[in-house]
């Protein structure tokens, strides 16, 4: 059995969530997305009694990754990303290793299933272990993420979402990098139903809707707000989010 930890941290606008995947009888983990505050996610894995196998990041934005290279100098693992997103971006970091569409990884006894749905940046990936999807920023209940960063495409994203709502079953837990409104931990019926982009009929209609100027004007906002508030920026709280099925 597996147990989720849900941890919260970053600018209070918009904060990130940042996960730990434990294996309740190896005692091996994994970590999705880390940022802000790794010392506080080394020293929970520690009190956990667990043994950090892999980190895996669904892009390579900076509020999702800048906590990695501390916390592998303190837990030492090997660190996975999409090979597309890591050239297209130029990312590395030590223990880096490129990880493929339709590939699963083998983090100690934690298989990690890797979904890659570019949209948000060129490599976006979601992970599948169990029963829950780590969505990163390819998914919320209530959107996608924004495809005006440089690499996104909203075209693309279509893709992607449409894939997820073939292949990805209703009873799925979804845990995404990010809230709006909804924590993580829905299931994947739930999210399709509040999420307009599954009720968009075409790409054309899906693309529109995504560019629109509301869209674009947030992410503007986003940006500036972000570079004003980046030093109020919360240390890490945690979560419980739930035990996986297999």
């Amino acid at each position: 059995m597996h147990r989720i930890l849900v941890g919260t941290a970053g600018p209070a606008h918009f904060p990130n969530f940042q996960y730990v995947i434990g294996n309740l009888e190896t005692r091996h983990a994994v970590v999705v997305d880390p940022a802000w505050d790794s010392e506080s996610i080394a020293r929970r894995i520690q009190l956990e009694g667990w043994s950090l196998q892999a980190v895996v990041l669904t892009h390579s934005h900076s509020d999702h990754v800048n906590g990695v290279a501390e916390l592998v100098g303190l837990l030492p693992a090997p660190v996975y990303m999409s090979g597309d997103e890591a050239t297209f971006y130029g990312f590395d970091e030590p223990g880096m290793v490129h990880c493929r569409d339709g590939e699963t990884l083998k983090a100690g006894s934690i298989g990690v299933g890797v979904m890659q749905t570019p949209g948000h940046t060129v490599g976006s990936c979601c992970f599948l272990v169990g029963d829950t999807l780590f969505a990163g920023d390819t998914l919320f209940p209530e959107g996608i993420g924004f495809t005006h960063f440089e690499g996104g495409s909203a075209s693309d994203l279509y893709d992607s979402v449409r894939r997820l709502d073939h292949e990805i079953s209703d009873d799925t837990r979804v845990h995404s990098g990010h809230r709006y409104r909804r924590g993580p931990g829905l299931t994947f019926a739930e999210l399709r139903r509040l999420n307009v982009y599954f009720h968009l009929s075409s790409r054309k209609e899906f693309v529109e809707f995504a560019n629109r100027r509301t869209v674009a004007t947030s992410h503007d906002r986003l940006l500036a707000k972000t570079s004003t508030t980046l030093p109020d920026v919360h240390r890490l709280t945690w979560g419980d989010g739930g035990f996986l099925g297999a």
